[in-house]
């Protein structure tokens, strides 16, 4: 017994090793979705990337395991199961085309799905089961799900994904140069909206009352924008109604390839990367007042600004992952940096550089602010609705209870003061006749013997 333990402890470790000998190739413009405890990894180039690469598939999707401990110098990258036969590589944009977007959607939340950007001829929409490990052709009704460059895709609260479009488009015969696509993935339904603005490389965040934020990227030509973090969109999914803000403060200068994510209050938007501007990495805009500051930190943060990366909120941690160094070169493997960087976002007055992830802080959750956000009047009179009926609800169930446990009560004693005692006389119901419970020393005669 001894030996077999050991076996498989030894099986165990062999097993972790060759996991932890995925090596990925560095990329930008690629997506990343966190579902549960694995963040996954989908496509993009670099430009200067091995053409063999592109047809590996282990190189064009895996994961990054953050249920356990581990140190950015090690990363635990995992290969997908079956993934060589399994994975459609001609879906992958090749490098000619500006990466696929991909995000989280159906009933659970455990589907991924793929927007090509290259193959605008197709109606139907690729997706992946993480939990079946399946994957599958999705065919949506509406418009043609497609974009051109660069595009961001969000998941609100209800499963619709929506992609603002980059490049000049072509949607059931019409011709766009603007336009957010809203991909219904609960109903397998898509359809165009107009939009006032169309950008390559910008950040997109969902807030707490289901509105987006926009901000940065350039236009068609790769230019920045100019003032495009001073002036932001604000796209409220309920009402279907844009709005625009300008912003205060400390704001970042123009600039694309960023990434945006909300912290753990849920009241602001941080801010990382980008390939061009200052050097500064982060920026945080405060959803009270539209003020921007630059945010303390401590640790050892990257030397080089990164941009056309990917950001996501796990546990405590803003986890970015790859990305370059300007538009093409890749600089930060040479002076030691690893692919995927950690901020502690957990005190907002103060965020840390970090190197090693701790899973435990998965069980924190984002939570809504106490600071008035632009909100939903409708949502919130819906909230307050189901939070009353949730209350009126609870009410009634105690009394049901404590009215059910007084019945028990009453009855209880009720059978307890018509149990006879020797001496006393009561009716048998079965006979309709008095009888006299004898006591001690005393004769009883049965009349019906007699």
């Amino acid at each position: 017994m001894k030996n077999f333990t050991l076996f498989l402890i030894t099986l165990l470790c062999l097993s972790q090793i060759i996991n932890a000998q995925l090596s990925p190739n560095v990329r930008k413009l690629f997506s990343t979705v966190h579902i549960e405890k694995k963040l996954y990894v989908y496509g993009g180039f670099m430009d200067n990337e091995n053409a063999n690469a592109q047809k590996t598939p282990d190189d064009r999707f895996f994961y990054l395991d953050v249920s356990i401990p581990f140190d950015t110098s090690n990363l635990p990258w995992r290969t997908i199961p079956d993934n060589a036969k399994n994975l459609p590589l001609e879906s992958l944009s090749s490098i000619f085309t500006g990466g696929s977007a991909a995000s989280i959607g159906g009933v659970n939340n455990e589907t991924i799905y793929l927007f090509n950007n290259e193959n605008d001829n197709k109606t139907s929409i690729l997706s992946y089961n993480s939990q079946s490990n399946i994957w599958n052709t999705q065919n949506f009704s509406g418009v043609k799900p497609i974009g051109r460059n660069q595009i961001t895709a969000v998941t609100d609260y209800t499963g619709k994904i929506y992609l603002l479009t980059g490049f000049d488009i072509i949607a059931q015969g019409v011709k766009r140069t603007n336009g957010l696509f809203i991909c219904d993935t609960i109903n397998s339904n898509c359809v165009i909206k107009d939009a006032p603005l169309s950008r390559l490389g910008y950040g997109v965040t969902l807030l707490p009352n289901g509105n987006l934020v926009y901000m940065g990227g350039s236009d068609k030509t790769f230019a920045p924008i100019s003032d495009n973090f001073k002036l932001i969109y604000i796209y409220d999914t309920i009402n279907d109604r844009w709005d625009s803000k300008i912003t205060i403060g400390n704001f970042p200068p123009s600039d694309a390839g960023v990434t945006t994510v909300l912290g753990l209050n849920g009241d602001k938007i941080i801010l990382f990367g980008g390939v061009n501007g200052d050097d500064n990495n982060l920026y945080v805009l405060n959803l009270a007042n539209f003020e921007w500051y630059v945010p303390k930190t401590r640790g050892k943060g990257p030397v080089f600004k990164r941009g056309q990366h990917c950001a996501n909120v796990i546990g405590k941690y803003m986890v970015l992952t790859f990305g370059s160094n300007g538009v093409t070169e890749v600089k930060y493997r040479s002076s030691g940096e690893s692919d995927v960087l950690l901020l502690d976002i957990s005190n907002d007055s103060e965020y840390v550089w970090t190197t090693s992830f701790d899973p435990t802080s998965l069980v924190t959750t984002n939570s809504t602010s106490s600071v008035p956000l632009p909100s939903n009047s409708s949502g919130s009179k819906n909230d307050l609705v189901v939070k009353i009926g949730i209350s009126v609800g609870l009410i009634v169930l105690i009394i049901i209870i404590l009215i059910v446990i007084f019945l028990f009560i009453r009855r209880r004693k009720n059978e307890q003061s018509a149990i006879p005692t020797p001496g006393n006389a009561y009716y048998d119901k079965r006979k309709n006749a008095k009888m006299v419970i004898p006591t001690p020393g005393s004769i009883h005669y049965d009349k019906t013997n007699i």
